[in-house]
């Protein structure tokens, strides 16, 4: 927890079988939950989630799906509408499966999509977990090791301290970018930037193809995606 605020981290995999471990080892002790989302691997990706499922010897914290919370009255109808809601939302998402058995307690999440829908579809996946239980700040990593764990306490921050709503990393501001980024890569997530801003109005966003993210409880459940 970070300022008494549950944290999640959704990493969404696809045959990440040789960097997911790094992941999961590197992953700050402040992190409640980490949410796998397995996209239908064709490699051992699963079978290697499980493994550190299995030896995880973290302090447990138990983390309820919140769904099937609100008990109807005669002064609540709204919330039980609300309520009935978020359950159909599950037809809007890839089809998926939760394999752990210790589902409220487990620290490592492991969800299997039934079938392939890609990296925004894992994690639309993990937001719609990390909504239904109530997580209060939920970041987002690639499964591939290449963001530095360092850095998420300083993306959750702004949304426990400050309650900003959506906090996105930035490669492109730091003065060796050009020198550790390939040049190719670096011109293109630079012209894709300019365009994002030039097609939304967000003047200040920059490198808007960093999956480093982090997105506040209220905002997940204001979004007008799945999730």
């Amino acid at each position: 927890m970070l300022n008494n605020k549950t944290i999640a981290v959704v990493i969404p995999a696809y045959n990440e079988e040789t960097q997911i471990g790094m992941v999961i080892e590197t992953m700050p002790d402040f992190v409640d939950r980490i949410i796998i989302i397995n996209d239908k691997s064709t490699d051992r990706t699963a079978e290697t989630v499980k493994g550190y499922i299995a030896k995880d010897s973290s302090t447990k914290i138990k983390i309820e799906n919140i769904l099937n919370k609100v008990k109807p009255n005669r002064y609540n109808r709204a919330n039980i509408v609300v309520q009935d809601l978020q359950k159909q939302e599950t037809s809007l998402y890839t089809p998926s499966e939760i394999v752990n058995v210790n589902k409220e307690e487990d620290r490592i999440i492991l969800i299997n999509h039934l079938q392939n829908g890609g990296k925004g579809a894992g994690i639309a996946t993990g937001y719609k977990w990390a909504k239904d239980h109530g997580i209060d700040c939920t970041a987002t990593m690639d499964g591939d090791g290449q963001m530095d764990p360092e850095e998420l306490e300083s993306i959750c921050n702004p949304i426990v301290l400050d309650n900003i709503d959506y906090v996105k990393g930035n490669r492109l501001i730091h003065r060796s970018a050009l020198l550790v980024i390939p040049k190719v890569r670096y011109i293109g997530n630079s012209m894709l930037s300019i365009l994002t801003k030039l097609a939304s109005g967000y003047w200040r966003v920059s490198d808007s193809q960093t999956g480093y993210t982090a997105r506040r409880r209220v905002a997940c459940r204001r979004s007008g995606v799945p999730g």
